[in-house]
């Protein structure tokens, strides 16, 4: 088998050796710059996997997945090192596995399919690291090459593990149930199901419950998915991104070709429209396995896209190249006349081809330019800022596709390959950087992580979810030093614990702590609030108090561990003053100590604003609050701040332009609208605070005192029905004050 997969064509040998070497290269070069994985997931599958020889359930965890474990199980003992180098040999091995595949078609450039498959923008950003996608990537491609060869115990053996790569690929069995009946291999059937059933046993043993893998998939349809469903387009608006422009630029063109071959339109173009519907389907409407919607989660199909591009390469390649016919014919000849009636369709059909192909192309260019000419963050949020690098790099293409008609074809047998390699290599390498995944996120957590490994803080007991914390601290996310946040942690935590609360994880997935669960908690004080300069993450390190008589001396020994220079340590100390002891003297103090520090540090302004808000001093508090916004004019807290301090004047109207852009700043905040009721409501406007009111409803249902001012307008209003369906709705949820009024309004 293996000198099937390495026997390369003589012709093929040298680009061949010239497009793995190029990727080796590279994608080793991008995996050792730097610290940065692809994801969160990778340093927690990495850990796991370490742990795997000590705790078998690691084996069969399905969120692990288990080739990955029992691949890496033994290579990790040596260090993260191994996954780089041992994930880029598997990526290796998939593209000569297709390399052989478009060899047995005979399509021409077969060697191109290599770096189609692997200079895919999201399979070259993953594939150096510790995700499950390229295993399932190289077992598809193994596959078909099995198929191909007719090695059909292979074959049978490479579908087989599809599911424990990825558990959602068993929906290709199919496919090779059908190829297996058609070879007559009917017994070779049994083994689709043979890695299943054993992972499904051993789990069951382990776990103590023989239906474990039915209840962690098909079993948890009919629960609630924790990542939330996503739009029905979510993975089509944003295709482009996770394939590159080139594989989208062929790919129309490619399905026409592959249509007219019954093997390549049964199993590359069949699977991958399957593929590509199903993963759209569990991220929009199911629940099993916890689709979330990840743009990396469809790139196992990106196997079946490779072929499907190099067919569209093949395709308009034969269209250029080939001449139009020229007879030097005598009229009165009949069969002349017949050669030269075949020749007249031949070029008529000839310039049909050319002319139909460039339409495909063009179509592909037109798309992306209605589609794909936003901006793509950290893999997976489409922003509002303009990025036309697909589109101008898919008109390149035309552009090229348009000079191939006008060149001979000695020319183009060169060239074409080369600019094919240019287009698709350039736009990948430059898209996926090696610094393409650092984020603010990262850079504060790794930030505060190196300050924690030399302080006194490593040697407490500390509270944490977030992944990248315990990489960044070179921890072991098992030491018994680390503990997972959660409320029952927390309240038995001893004193002087720590605890790291931040706004990604530790209120989703394995945490359950909101923002407002340690501030409100008398015996944790908060001695450092660090956020990101986009204001979309907040990191705040809490410790466990034994009472009010420690909360000075717990903030002054993190500043002197920071040496007196960090305003926002200060900005903590002030905040302590202010919501634990109510001490506006010396909370004042802190906060201008935090200004004086760094006078560009918003958040002291916003703690100065809201000492003089206590204080009553709203007009004080005003010009605190606009020199934040001078600084940061869409900070979300200072503009509600601002607004409370603006209702609180009686300058509703001010007030209603703040929260809005509260609102902006926040489009998930519920508060704002709120708010922008009260003022409303404040000003007699029944109307436009009950549309307020719904505005913060449709975002927080569940917030009781929204229900009561509109029950409380809709009573004033002569709507009595309305008013005791919500005043209803307001104790429901948990308004002490709406119970002493539901027998007025309802009565």
């Amino acid at each position: 088998i293996m000198k099937l997969l390495f026997n390369i064509h003589q012709k093929d040998k040298l680009p061949m050796f010239l497009v793995t070497g190029l990727f080796l290269f590279v994608n080793l070069f991008w995996a050792f710059y730097s610290d940065n994985t692809w994801d969160d997931d990778c340093p927690a599958r990495f850990q796991n996997t370490l742990h795997a020889l000590q705790d078998p359930t690691q084996f069969v965890n399905l969120w692990n997945r288990p080739l990955f474990v029992l691949i890496f199980a033994l290579p990790v003992q040596l260090g993260s090192w191994t996954i780089p180098i041992v994930q880029t040999l598997i990526s290796i091995i998939a593209g000569f596995a297709l390399y052989q595949v478009c060899k047995q078609f005979k399509f021409r450039f077969a060697y191109l399919v290599f770096p189609l498959l692997a200079f895919q923008p999201f399979v070259f950003g993953v594939s150096k690291y510790a995700m499950t996608e390229p295993l399932a990537i190289a077992l598809i491609a193994l596959s078909l090459f099995f198929q191909v060869k007719k090695k059909w115990t292979a074959f049978a053996i490479s579908g087989a593990l599809l599911p424990l790569a990825r558990m959602e690929l068993a929906v290709f069995f199919p496919f090779y149930i059908i190829a297996l009946l058609n070879a007559r291999k009917y017994l070779t059937i049994l083994i689709l199901g043979l890695p299943g059933l054993l992972w499904a046993i051993a789990g069951g043993i382990i776990h103590g419950n023989l239906f474990w893998i039915i209840d962690e998939t098909i079993g948890k349809e009919g629960k609630e998915n924790r990542y939330g469903h996503q739009e029905w387009d979510t993975y089509l608006s944003r295709y482009a991104f996770v394939v590159g422009p080139v594989l989208l630029f062929y790919a129309f063109l490619g399905m026409v070709k592959t249509w007219k071959t019954k093997f390549l339109r049964s199993y590359i173009l069949f699977p991958y429209l399957l593929g590509f519907f199903i993963y759209t389907l569990f991220s929009w409407k199911l629940n099993m396995g916890n689709a979330a919607g990840f743009l990396r989660n469809i790139i196992p199909i990106s196997p079946y896209l490779a072929i499907i591009g190099l067919a569209g390469i093949n395709a308009w390649f034969a269209f250029a190249t080939r001449k139009k016919m020229v007879l030097q014919v005598d009229n009165k000849s009949k069969i002349i006349n017949h050669l030269k009636e075949k020749a007249i369709k031949f070029n008529r059909n000839l310039s049909n081809g050319k002319f139909y192909g460039f339409i495909l192309l063009a179509l592909s260019v037109f798309l992306i330019g209605v589609f794909y000419t936003k901006k793509l963050e950290l893999h997976h949020k489409l922003t509002k800022d303009d990025d036309y690098t697909i589109l101008a790099v898919s008109a390149g293409l035309l552009v090229f596709s348009l000079i191939m008609l006008f060149l001979k074809k000695n020319i183009l047998k060169t060239l074409t390959p080369i600019a094919v390699l240019v287009f698709l290599t350039g736009y990948t390498l430059v898209i996926e950087h090696p610094m393409a995944n650092a984020s603010d996120e990262r850079e504060l957590v790794s930030e505060f992580a190196q300050f924690y490994k030399g302080s006194y803080l490593e040697e407490r007991t500390t509270y944490v979810n977030h992944p990248w914390f315990i990489w960044s601290a070179g921890k072991d996310r098992f030491d018994p030093g680390l503990n997972v946040m959660k409320k029952d942690s927390l309240k038995s935590a001893k004193v002087g614990s720590i605890a790291l609360f931040e706004t990604h994880y530790s209120n989703r997935l394995s945490g359950n702590v909101p923002q407002s669960y340690l501030a409100s908690d008398k015996n944790w004080i908060e001695v450092d609030r660090i956020i990101a300069p986009k204001r979309n993450f907040v990191l705040s390190v809490y410790e466990k108090v034994s009472g009010a008589e420690d909360y000075v001396k717990t903030n002054m020994k993190y500043i002197s561990a920071t040496d007196s220079i960090k305003p926002s340590s200060f900005y903590s100390l002030g905040h302590m003053y202010l919501t634990k002891k109510r001490d506006f003297e010396n909370a004042y103090n802190a906060f201008g100590k935090a200004v004086n520090l760094d006078s560009t540090y918003a958040d002291g302004f916003m703690g100065l604003g809201m000492v003089m808000a206590q204080k009553r001093n709203f007009k004080s508090a005003i010009d605190f609050f606009n020199k934040g916004l001078k600084i940061h004019p869409e900070h979300f807290n200072i503009l509600l701040q601002k607004g409370v301090a603006q209702l609180n004047n009686r300058q509703f109207n001010a007030a209603i332009k703040t929260f809005r852009k509260a609102a902006e700043a926040n489009i998930k905040d519920f508060n704002s609208w709120y708010y922008i009721g009260l003022a409303y409501q404040n000003q007699n406007k029944g109307q436009k605070a009950i549309n307020a009111y719904e505005q913060c409803l449709k975002r927080n249902p569940k917030f009781a005192m929204a229900w009561q001012q509109v029950a409380t307008i809709q009573f004033a209003m002569k709507n009595k029905k309305a008013a005791c369906i919500n005043i209803k709705k307001a104790v429901q949820y948990g308004s002490a004050q709406a119970k002493s009024m539901i027998n007025k309004i309802c009565k």
